[in-house]
């Protein structure tokens, strides 16, 4: 048997939306059969709304406090897929243990950033745990580790809105990270999904890398696409680790440590993609 064919989607927003458009273009192809994508409520003024209007999507509207819910959406599911948001991640309880009576295949928990396993503590540790109970209750699973989303994170909250001119990074912005799309991230779970064999897939972990590049190299090659010259502050680490101590939830503090000590993924994925050709992360940077 080679790859899944009937996929569900939760938490169809930053990341889920190009999961759905990809698997879309699947299901045209003939390579998946099903794709369904469990919702609270789907109002016609979000973005994701135009994919479920072709009718290719099956939208089931869920009750996430119950897990019975949950299972009778899921029933005759391969493959869950959950990119929900790093705010609710402990919502994968109810939602893993409801696949697993489901009989679902194989369960991608919401990773999609930097590796996780062995975590013990803030936002990654509480990742790990979520692969420790897929662990727990044997149901097999797949964690795929991409970086932070080239397309995605030059925002002011991340003091990275590049298009104003003024970004700050933690530390001395040389360290080199390991970056993906949210486009690229999507084509290489469509491509391992359906056409990697079920074996190859359970209980393992995915590291793929669109680009690595330090913040440095990333500002010097804005300054050089665009002519505009940037303003860049370097925050010092001890200044976002003194806001984790009190708040290991502080998500904007926790990344710019993370990403200014830990450095690009030691080896990557991306052979068992050969035609994947990932898009270099300065095309993804606005320049509006």
């Amino acid at each position: 048997m080679s790859g899944y064919k009937k996929f569900a989607i939760i938490g169809a927003g930053d990341l889920g939306m190009y999961v759905v458009r990809q698997f879309l273009e699947e299901k045209a192809a003939g390579t998946v059969d099903e794709i369904v994508v469990l919702t609270r409520q789907v109002s016609p003024f979000r973005p994701q709304a135009v994919f479920f209007a072709r009718g290719d999507v099956r939208v089931v509207p869920v009750d996430y406090s119950s897990r019975d819910s949950i299972r009778d959406a899921l029933i005759g599911v391969d493959v869950v897929i959950c990119t929900i948001s790093g705010e609710v991640i402990d919502l994968q309880r109810i939602i893993i243990e409801a696949a697993k009576e489901a009989g679902v295949q194989l369960f991608l928990p919401s990773e999609f950033g930097g590796a996780t396993e062995g975590e013990t503590e803030g936002v990654f540790g509480e990742k790990a745990d979520i692969q420790r109970l897929l662990i727990d209750l044997d149901l097999p699973y797949a964690s795929f580790y991409t970086g932070p989303f080239a397309d995605y994170l030059w925002a002011s909250y991340l003091y990275l809105d590049i298009t104003s001119g003024h970004v700050s990074v933690g530390g001395d912005g040389n360290t080199r990270i390991s970056f993906t799309s949210r486009s690229d991230i999507a084509r290489y779970l469509a491509y391992v999904l359906t056409q990697l064999p079920p074996e190859e897939l359970k209980n393992r972990s995915f590291a793929i890398e669109g680009d690595a590049k330090s913040f440095n190299e990333v500002f010097q090659a804005y300054e050089a696409k665009t002519g505009k010259k940037l303003q860049v502050t370097y925050i010092p680490l001890s200044v976002f680790e003194a806001r984790l101590a009190p708040n290991p939830k502080d998500i904007p503090a926790f990344l710019h440590v993370f990403w200014a000590t830990e450095g690009p993924f030691p080896r990557t994925d991306n052979h068992l993609y050969p035609d994947w050709n990932p898009s270099p992360v300065i095309d993804n940077v606005p320049v509006a």
